[in-house]
Order: C-alpha cells, then structure tokens, then sequence
C-alpha cells in the first residue's frame, strides 16, 4: 500500500540518470545532501507563503524531486560499492530532519494552527520510527503503511497547489488534520506488520 509499492518502477526510470552519474563517479552524498537542501528551500517556501503566496509554486517540484534524490542517493551507492550503515544513518537522519523542517514551517507560518502541526509532525516521526524498529528488531525496515515519505510528499504537493492558486493559506489546517489521521493509520498498519514479522520469527 502507498507509494512504496512503485519504488521499483521508478528506480527503473531513474536508472539511465543512475548510469549516468556512476560513469562519472558522482557521490550518493550529493543526492542525500542534494535532498536535504530541497527540502529546506521547501520549507522557507512554506514559512514566506504568508507575505506572498506565489512561494507556494516552488513547494510541489522541490518536495517531488527530493523524492527523486532519496531514491538515486542508494541506487548510486549501491553501483559505486559505497553502501554502508553510515550511508544509512545520513538517509534516514536527513529524512527526519526534512519532515520536520517541513511541518514546522507550516506551524510557525501564521496561517495554519501550530498545535495541528505539532501532532501532524509527532505522529510522522512516530511512522518513521516504526519502520526503523522493524530493522532493530532483527527484521527489515518497513515501509509499508498508508503515509510513508513519499505518500507524505506527493499529497503534500498535490494540496499546496490549492492555496497557491486560491491564496487561501488556512486550508492548510485541513491538510494537517489528513496528514495526522493518515500517519495513525500508518502506525497501527506498521505496528502489525512488525508483530506479524516478529511473531513468525
């Protein structure tokens, strides 16, 4: 369920650009750090919508191509032999300080209520953990869920094209509250997952 299931559909795509930058021994390092700047950029966006809304514009390409990054930074690694657990901890360190930049900015923006994000970016951080205490456990990371990152990212771009055009910056509160509820659904579908894959071991 979600995004996750057509990682490997777009791994495909991405592997001519993958090639590419093997060839000419590009580090994964510009991709997770390349990410982590998107993200940023996004995050500003979202903060200085609330002096002009037209930043809102730049928030759907940033926040997708991080996607895109995410994806290319372990598949570089991989081909350049230079996947480690070090490699992994930037990922997944890079990925949680991103998620926070993001919702923070939303809840110190002025136009959406900080409470809505706080319980919004608790409970994306909480989905996150999960899918890492799958690993920790002794099993694999999980994935799986309703609102992992790039279910997070893609509605994420898709809803602030609305009050880009509309300029009407509350509806954010209502991205928020989806945003929350999907991420509880998501923790109670990767709590069984891990009690189903702990069990069977």
């Amino acid at each position: 369920m979600g995004i996750y299931t057509t990682k490997s559909k777009w791994q495909k795509a991405l592997q001519p650009i993958v090639d590419f930058c093997v060839l000419r021994r590009v580090h994964p390092n510009v991709f997770t750090y390349g990410a982590l700047i998107l993200s940023l950029i996004a995050a500003l966006a979202l903060y200085l919508a609330m002096t002009n809304r037209n930043w809102l514009w730049i928030v759907p390409p940033f926040v997708l191509t991080r996607l895109l990054l995410n994806l290319m930074d372990g598949q570089v690694a991989r081909a350049l032999h230079l996947a480690d657990d070090w490699g992994e901890v930037k990922n997944e360190f890079g990925d949680r300080v991103a998620d926070a930049m993001i919702f923070a900015a939303i809840g110190l923006s002025g136009y959406a209520k900080p409470t809505l994000a706080l319980i919004a970016l608790t409970l994306i951080l909480l989905v996150s953990y999960l899918g890492i205490l799958g690993k920790a456990l002794g099993g694999q990371r999980v994935y799986g869920g309703l609102f992992g990152k790039g279910d997070r990212m893609v509605s994420l771009a898709v809803f602030s094209l609305y009050p880009a055009w509309t300029g009407s910056l509350a509806s954010y509160n209502y991205y928020l509250i989806f945003a929350s509820v999907a991420a509880l659904i998501t923790i109670s579908q990767r709590l069984r997952i891990i009690h189903g894959n702990h069990h069977r071991t």
